[in-house]
């Protein structure tokens, strides 16, 4: 296992062990169960890039996802629009790339 690896798996069980103890939280501190965002849909804007809409948050985040090709070199990548709660998340191809099909990221947190 890489150190990267263990860092996050350590991280990983920290968080999971922080939510489980009940006892190490302050008596204002409140713990809601958030979800992943529902009733979703996506879909590319012509050739420039993809939306992301999702109706219910459920208390997290979600954004739009597009693959976009280049028209020189064939290769395929991939760019990101903005976490949102509300409203529509929208993701642009950059240079001479091309949008191929858009999909939605989704969180069962807030994201910035």
């Amino acid at each position: 296992m890489t150190t990267v690896k263990r860092i996050m798996a350590v991280a990983a069980l920290a968080s999971v062990c922080a939510v489980g103890s009940a006892g190490a939280a302050s008596a204002d501190t409140t713990v809601a169960p958030m979800a992943n965002p529902s009733e979703c849909r996506y879909e590319t804007m012509g050739d420039w890039g993809g939306r992301a809409l999702c109706k219910k948050s459920n208390g997290g985040s979600f954004r739009a996802i597009v693959a976009c090709k280049s028209a020189t070199t064939g290769k395929i990548q991939y760019f990101y629009g903005p976490w949102a709660k509300t409203g529509t998340s929208t993701a642009y191809c950059s240079g001479d790339t091309r949008a191929l099909f858009a999909g939605v990221g989704l969180s069962p947190t807030v994201r910035t």
